[in-house]
């Protein structure tokens, strides 16, 4: 059966993984250190430190659906199967007298059998992970990563402060609580850290850092590629310090209570690739000239402060594939060079202020867009025709803005769109464009003056995937046939 819902917000879109999976697919980017087969054995008192650690936990498959998650618009991060088909319990199959190196999960150095890796994300670890833990008996740890599991709500414990040859450190979504430990800003060879958090339905984090500021916290780090700590709370301004960071790709501040400005220097680091730091209402800032030369790939500024013009230089962006500057406060001109960024895959321009401008035909160059939302943007004038060339556009809001849509009625070739939004677009009546949508899972046609009846042909369409339709504040006629709907 169709359902009737709002679609603002609905589009959790998976494409958008590509470049920022770190924040919720996270095994894809984290550091590889599952099982390797070997003709070496690992040493007797490694193998008893994981046997120990084993003993630890029970496994239990994790539900975090009660749990909050303020950036779902980028990435959902809840366990779920159909995005984590094979997660299962690594350690228990561990099994004593066997070698160790060959478990699952488990890295060791070819030369002296010592454990250098363990990868335990999405694992099924139930129960708190304590200071004394047997985990901290693998000193020659360099890649830990134990994201996606259900350590009850305990501390993260300073002991990983000691795991000194860590390069690369994975806590992320695992149900830790309380302070983040300054000791982890001991581990000065790390490139990656992820930590990010959960939010109770209180907006509460349920990690923040306290005893050791944002500044201090990452002064020591000065080889980190990868930052993630999403919805951990900093209660801080971004230190001008990560501007020190020359190798800094990724950088990740989701929902992290940021205030102050963004130095723009951070822009301008010469290995980064994604800058993704929305919901955090009172970080403000400026995009800078942007030069040729940037690799920037993902740039999301959502639910910030964020103001001032929007440089006609955003075009020389070339690598860029998902821009999202939804509710920031950007005036002036859209920049006509924005439609020139052929790698976009994600465009959003929700609730943007810009003058009044019209959606050019120059639309028809970002051939590679999959999800493109307009709602509420002050768009005016005719949806062109080249529309048709965006082929792989799956997600398409453009609700609320003043636009015609009559060259879309005589186009052929339309993209086939899975979730379209067209509420209150003033419409008058059923398009005809619509009837060789066969592949819509969702529809909004709300509040736009529809009077009549429902046409026949529409059922047709309605019968293959449709699964939600939404058709209210119309002028609609005649009773509604539940066969004809699934």
């Amino acid at each position: 059966m169709m359902k009737s819902i709002s679609f603002q917000n609905s589009h959790i879109i998976v494409y958008l993984i590509i470049f920022i999976s770190c924040c919720g697919i996270y095994v894809s980017c984290s550091p590889n250190v599952s099982t390797t087969s070997s003709a070496f054995k690992c040493l007797p008192d490694q193998s008893t430190a994981l046997l120990e650690f084993k003993q630890e936990f029970s496994f239990q498959k994790p539900n975090f659906s009660y749990y909050y998650y303020v950036c779902s618009t980028y990435s959902n991060p809840f366990y779920d199967d159909s995005i984590h088909p094979h997660s299962y319990p690594k350690m228990k199959f561990w099994k004593e007298g066997k070698d160790c190196c060959s478990w699952d999960g488990v890295r060791c150095d070819m030369k002296t059998g010592q454990v250098i890796g363990l990868d335990l994300s999405y694992s099924w670890l139930q129960g708190p992970l304590h200071s004394n833990s047997s985990l901290f008996k693998l000193h020659q740890l360099q890649k830990v990563n134990l994201a996606y599991n259900n350590f009850s709500f305990c501390r993260i414990p300073s002991e990983f402060g000691q795991l000194s040859r860590l390069t690369h450190l994975a806590l992320s979504y695992s149900m830790f609580s309380g302070e983040v430990p300054s000791e982890i800003s001991y581990l000065t060879n790390l490139v990656f850290l992820s930590l990010s958090s959960f939010k109770s339905y209180d907006e509460t984090s349920f990690l923040y850092l306290k005893r050791v500021d944002f500044t201090r916290f990452i002064q020591n780090m000065t080889n980190l590629r990868e930052l993630y700590l999403n919805q951990v709370n900093l209660s801080s301004s971004i230190p001008e310090s990560l501007t020190n960071l020359s190798s800094l790709a990724f950088l990740q501040l989701c929902g992290c209570d940021l205030y102050g400005k963004f130095p723009e220097k951070i822009f301008q680091l010469p290995k980064l690739e994604s800058i993704i730091v929305p919901c955090n209402d009172l970080l403000t800032g400026f995009l800078p000239q942007f030069h040729n030369s940037s690799s920037l790939k993902g740039l999301i500024l959502d639910a910030t402060n964020f103001s001032g013009k929007l440089p006609d230089s955003i075009g020389n962006l070339e690598s860029l594939s998902a821009f999202c500057i939804q509710r920031c406060n950007f005036m002036g001109p859209l920049p006509s060079s924005i439609w020139n960024l052929s790698n976009l895959n994600y465009l959003d321009l929700t609730y943007t202020h810009f003058n009044s401008p019209d959606l050019p035909s120059t639309l028809g160059n970002l051939a590679k867009l999959v999800t493109l939302s307009l709602y509420f943007a002050q768009f005016s004038g005719e949806v062109p025709s080249s529309l048709g060339n965006l082929t792989q556009l799956k997600y398409f809001d453009i609700s609320y803005n003043n636009l015609s849509f009559t060259k879309l009625n005589t186009i052929s070739e339309l993209p086939k769109f899975q979730t379209l939004a067209l509420g209150s677009c003033n419409l008058g009546k059923f398009p005809s464009f619509l009837k060789t949508k066969d592949q819509l899972e969702k529809l909004d046609l709300s509040s736009n003056r529809i009077e009549g009846q429902i046409p026949k042909w529409f059922w047709g369409i309605a019968k293959k995937k449709l699964e939600i339709l939404d058709l209210s504040h119309n002028k609609l006629q005649g009773s509604l046939d539940a066969s004809k709907i699934k």
